[in-house]
């Protein structure tokens, strides 16, 4: 996997609410992404328990994300 390529430069004026992760399209919100992303994950109890939380794959970077990460690339869902 490639490294983060997360960016906090992107603010939100006070009052409306920053672009995340949790809110992009790009989110990979089925966790069962994971398993397939990353085959025998769920062997090791990773797939499905605290060590991937609430992270989901970024099907841009490749990545898992937090919730509250953020980059340039972020799209809305629709």
């Amino acid at each position: 996997m490639s490294a983060p390529v997360l960016d906090d430069a992107i603010d939100a004026q006070p009052g409306e609410r920053r672009p995340c992760c949790a809110d992009c399209r790009f989110r990979a919100e089925d966790r069962h992404s994971l398993e397939q992303s990353i085959p025998g994950l769920t062997v090791f109890g990773s797939g499905f328990g605290a060590s991937v939380a609430d992270s989901r794959l970024c099907l841009v970077h490749d990545q898992l994300v937090a919730p509250r990460d953020s980059c340039r690339r972020f799209a809305p869902m629709r």
